[in-house]
């Protein structure tokens, strides 16, 4: 019998900080430890992944140092995304093969807990062919990007609840100008908050990750972007990837 999936709670934590917790647990797993699922709210901050360069901000330095927003780059995949107050974050750190996973079963996973939990929240979100990560009918709900290094997974995924949409119009999100947003409150659900979700996504978090789905180990190729595709809804086996020890997938 697999080991239950550990759950951490960070409360708001900034990402540097909350980034060490990953590579810290990271090391735990390679080293024989437990998986575990991070759980955190991060302050305003803007996260550029493998993929994206500082043309992605469309505001100056200056612009953010005075609106308090920091900007890092995140070793992800895909490309900018904000992370701030009212966004649930979570960073399973999880060694994929021994669960069943492969890269994209896993992204598919992420996306599933999503999912799950906007249906608990009465809110209907999907998968989307414009990306990674969850949609509404009104805009992207909630973004997925990982790595995998030597096979086990940091970063992950991040749900809008209360966040403030505004700031996702200081960058071009995804890759994509224009790319339409919301969030759980935006979509009329009333009350809610980070703190009020939290007992369903460690719920629904556990489950999803303790092993993998029916279809199984998959193996995409190891780039920033998977392509979209009903492979990636029930993932399809496929050759391994060439070019060493790491993935990423990404927003």
């Amino acid at each position: 019998m697999r080991a239950p999936i550990a759950w951490r709670w960070l409360g708001r934590r900034a990402y540097e900080s909350a980034l060490a917790v990953q590579e810290a647990c990271w090391r735990a797993r390679r080293a024989g430890g437990y998986d575990t699922c991070i759980a955190v709210e991060h302050p305003p901050t803007i996260t550029l992944g493998k993929r994206a360069t500082r043309s992605e901000l469309r505001v100056s330095d200056a612009v953010l140092v005075a609106r308090g927003i920091a900007c890092v780059a995140a070793e992800r995949g895909g490309w900018a995304t904000y992370h701030g107050p009212g966004q649930l974050v979570l960073y399973p750190i999880v060694a994929l093969a021994a669960r069943g996973f492969g890269v994209a079963s896993f992204v598919c996973t992420l996306e599933q807990i999503m999912i799950e939990l906007a249906a608990e929240a009465g809110v209907v979100a999907r998968r989307d062919p414009r990306g990674h990560g969850v949609w509404t009918e009104h805009g992207k709900l909630g973004a997925v990007g990982i790595r995998v290094r030597d096979g086990v997974s940091l970063h992950g995924l991040a749900l809008n609840v209360t966040t403030d949409l505004d700031a996702f119009a200081l960058i071009r999100p995804c890759g994509v100008t224009g790319l339409p947003v919301t969030s759980l409150a935006a979509e009329g659900v009333r009350p809610v908050s980070v703190a009020r979700i939290l007992p369903a996504a460690e719920a629904i978090a556990r489950r999803a990750l303790a092993a993998a789905p029916p279809f199984g180990v998959d193996a995409p190729p190891l780039d920033a972007d998977l392509p979209r595709s009903a492979s990636l809804v029930r993932p399809q086996p496929a050759p391994p990837a060439r070019g060493g020890s790491m993935a990423e997938a990404g927003i």
